[in-house]
Formats: structure tokens, sequence, C-alpha cells
């Protein structure tokens, strides 16, 4: 729900550019971010069901903060992707690109610092279900750092 307003963007963004040359990116990358950002959602919403339980740990608290400030980056990541890959004007795209790149490596970077605090958090917490997701959590993470990688390696490859 919170992603809606993006989406309408996006897609009008998308629609407007229809007849899109030939790209850094395609619209392959984008959707391998949209495909991460749906197992992300799913992943949120059992994280907000843990929060929403009566009497949630700090410990809970925590993960879900952790979880969407990565999660908020990662879909603000895959939006510059969308633009990329779908933008007509060859200067619009060199913006995107560097913009793009710049927020990829930040997320690269970020998501060090992520890893560390929720491995932290979660060493001191005794709730099974967040420790399962925490789990869930991570593995997505790696995912989404291999994605983002991916993005950039492209990025860097690519004559400009």
């Amino acid at each position: 729900m919170r992603y809606m307003g993006v989406l309408v963007i996006l897609v009008s963004l998308v629609l407007l550019t229809r007849s899109a040359t030939a790209n850094v990116l395609s619209g392959a990358d984008y959707e391998n971010f949209r495909n991460l950002d749906l197992k992300t959602l799913l992943i949120g919403d059992d994280v907000s069901g843990l929060v929403t339980a009566s009497h949630a740990p700090d410990c809970v608290i925590e993960l879900a903060f952790k979880f969407d400030a990565v999660q908020a980056d990662l879909h603000g990541i895959g939006t510059l992707v969308a633009l990329a890959a779908n933008v007509t004007d060859h200067a619009d795209e060199l913006r995107v690109i560097q913009r793009l790149s710049l927020a990829a490596r930040g997320f690269i970077e970020q998501l060090k610092y992520h890893r560390l605090i929720l491995s932290s958090v979660m060493s001191n917490c005794a709730e099974k279900d967040a420790i399962s997701k925490s789990q869930d959590i991570s593995r997505a993470w790696s995912d989404a750092a291999s994605l983002v990688q991916s993005i950039i390696k492209k990025i860097d490859t690519s004559p400009q």
C-alpha cells in the first residue's frame, strides 16, 4: 500500500517512454527488482504481524525498523532501474544512471551495517518467530545485494 503512489508514477513513466531506445538496463533488470520487491513485501507483512502481536518484544520492533529501512532503499533503487531501462533521451539516461550508481553503491555499504545491527539485535532475542523471520530477511538481503551488485557491474561495463 505504501508503494502504490510510486508504482502509479512508475507505470506512468513506463507508458510514456514505451518507445525506449537501447539502454544500459532493460525491462528484465527491473523485473528482477520487482520480483524481489514482491518477496520482501511478503516478509514485511509477516514482520508487521509479529509487531502487532500483543506485547511484541523490543527485538521484534527493531527487526521491523531495520527491515523497513532496507526495503525502502531497495525499492528506490528498483525505481531508478525502471527509469534507466525506459528513458528515451540519452542525457536523461546518463543522469538516471549516475544517480543509480550512487544509490546502489551506498546501498551495498549500508547493507553491511544493517546486517551487523540485525545480527546484534537477534543475538539477544528470544522470540522464536522473530529469529525465523530474521533468517528470511538475511536471505532476502543477500538476494538484494547480488541483484544490486549485478546492476553496478552492468553500469560499470557499459559505454557511456
